[in-house]
């Protein structure tokens, strides 16, 4: 019996691992060698603005509440907690309480990943900036400028 109570909880705590935002690979836009620009030269001056770009853009902490993914844990714990209390009070406790657990944690898990999304649409957003300030001062065309 204990065990039907412990595997909920920690089904949600394992699918909040695929909820942490991913870092920007490179950018989403695109850039043209200027004039009289080289590929050799275009090529350097890309490597050159993508790391410029990696360094610049937002990077979520590593640890706590404070981060994306520690956010993503805090409020699906919170919405289990808070479903389980809500479904003991409307009615019979036991059967109440895994109900409104279940319907919690789907809801803070949903809630995570939404905002596991935005942030990292955010920091995509931060390193396409930070690409195209770099490649348009090395001379290079940047698209809409």
């Amino acid at each position: 019996m204990h065990s039907k109570w412990l595997t909920l909880p920690l089904a949600g705590l394992l699918a909040l691992s695929g909820c942490q935002p991913t870092m920007p690979t490179g950018p989403t836009i695109a850039v043209m060698p200027g004039p009289h620009k080289s590929l050799a030269q275009f090529q350097n001056d890309d490597a050159v603005c993508r790391s410029f770009a990696q360094s610049q853009s937002y990077q979520p902490q590593s640890s706590g509440l404070s981060s994306p993914t520690g956010t993503a844990a805090a409020t699906t714990v919170g919405g289990t907690a808070a479903g389980a209390l809500l479904g003991a009070a409307a009615g019979n406790a036991g059967m109440g309480a895994a109900i409104g657990a279940g319907a919690g944690l789907l809801g803070g898990m949903v809630y995570g990943a939404h905002k596991s999304n935005q942030q990292s649409g955010n920091m995509q957003q931060s390193y396409n900036i930070a690409y195209a300030q770099c490649m348009k001062t090395k001379g290079n065309a940047v698209p809409g400028t």
